[in-house]
């Protein structure tokens, strides 16, 4: 009997690496995985069994090469460009070449039709037939953006198949204390070798056993229980955010209720038989007629007279020269025709007067002599 397992290691440093670059651009990202693929046959006698064969098959990532855009090795239709494959992995090998990876945001962690073709047609164009396809989907995990979730799973092509296949993530959350276990490098650099060769006496002995493994051990136990306690600690204070969001807007929403109360009571209570007062017409009134109360009231009867009641006989206290200058200019122009008009009238009577005397003393005097002559007319007149 033969048993299939297949697993997918990484670091944690080119999990961070692939997160770091997608969050860094505007658009999905997408690129080359490379590493090694090693493969195990374990097998056990039983009593039931003759021989049981497990294979363990490993996947071990170790670089991505990220492309500078999408549609870099393929066409529209899924056609993949095996010369744009050799441009976009330029000093790496062909052979090293184990998957594709893409990130997209805000997705479900499933294989699109277009991916599928891709990654059927990388089958064909590579010699290394099990390829591995990378999906990672990020989200938002609160409302304020704050937190994010970052999602991934790998998938493979077997019997005739896309199988979704464990992901696992080295010196990343895992608590599992197993042996060390070590990889051939199949994309070093110049750099990490000079650094691995100058610190590489304080961790080996000459007989390349480990030293200090239990300190480091211990520090990394210490670290990842303090970034529990910090994650535990962030996402109260979230909650705490999240609820303080909420009542804000409970009691925005109570202001908003209780200021359209206000307005519409205000509106109600607004009597129409008391209209707004204006200050400098009823004082520009009382200047100008200040013995007709009846201008300054606001309410008529309904015949249309003014009620007296109703008038305004409150001193605002308005500053006639500064703010109603036209009415000093106005009780000017109209005092000056009156004194004249008064002088005229005073005159004329005194006139009227002398002249009514002059009239009755020529009455008087023509009256006698009217007398006298006609007494002299009578005597001097012939009878016949």
């Amino acid at each position: 009997m033969e048993g299939y397992n297949t697993t997918v290691r990484m670091s944690g440093f080119v999990l961070s690496s692939m997160m770091f670059h997608h969050l860094n651009s505007d658009a999905d990202v997408e690129g080359l995985v490379l590493g090694e693929s090693v493969g195990e046959e374990n097998c056990r006698i039983t009593d039931s069994q003759i021989d049981q064969i497990q294979v363990e098959h490993t996947i071990n990532i170790q670089k991505h090469v990220p492309c500078r855009k999408l549609h870099s090795f393929y066409s529209n239709v899924g056609a993949v460009s095996e010369e744009k494959i050799r441009h976009i992995l330029s000093d790496y090998k062909e052979e090293n070449v184990i998957g594709w990876y893409r990130e997209r945001r805000n997705t479900s962690q499933q294989m699109s039709f277009m991916e599928r073709v891709i990654h059927q047609n990388m089958r064909k164009i590579l010699s290394n037939q099990e390829l591995v396809f990378l999906l990672l989907t990020p989200s938002q995990a609160t409302s304020s953006g704050s937190t994010h979730r970052l999602e991934f799973s790998a998938f493979i092509w077997h019997s005739s198949q896309f199988l979704n296949i464990p992901v696992s993530v080295s010196n990343l959350g895992n608590l599992e204390q197993q042996d060390y276990w070590s990889v051939s490098t199949v994309c070093p650099s110049l750099g990490q070798s000079q650094a691995v060769n100058q610190h590489r006496s304080n961790f080996f002995y000459s007989g390349d056993d480990l030293n200090e493994v239990r300190n480091v051990s211990d520090m990394n136990d210490a670290l990842l229980a303090e970034m529990q306690k910090m994650c535990t600690d962030v996402e109260k204070s979230e909650r705490a955010v999240e609820k303080l969001q909420k009542d804000i807007s409970r009691l925005n929403e109570d202001l908003r209720k209780q200021k359209h109360s206000e307005n519409n009571e205000s509106q109600k209570c607004a009597s129409p038989d008391e209209p707004k007062e204006n200050v400098l017409l009823c004082s520009a009134l009382r200047t100008l007629f200040p013995d007709a109360p009846s201008l300054r009231t606001q309410t008529l009867t309904v015949q249309g007279f003014p009620v007296l009641k109703r008038c305004c006989n409150t001193d605002h206290n308005v500053d006639i020269p500064t703010k109603l200058p036209l009415v000093l200019k106005t009780m000017n122009v109209d005092q000056a025709p009156r004194l004249r008009k008064k002088s005229l009238v005073t005159g004329f009577s005194e006139r009227l007067k002398r002249k009514r005397n002059t009239n009755d003393a020529a009455s008087e005097s023509g009256s006698d002599t009217e007398i006298e002559m006609n007494g002299e007319s009578r005597s001097n007149s012939p009878t016949f």
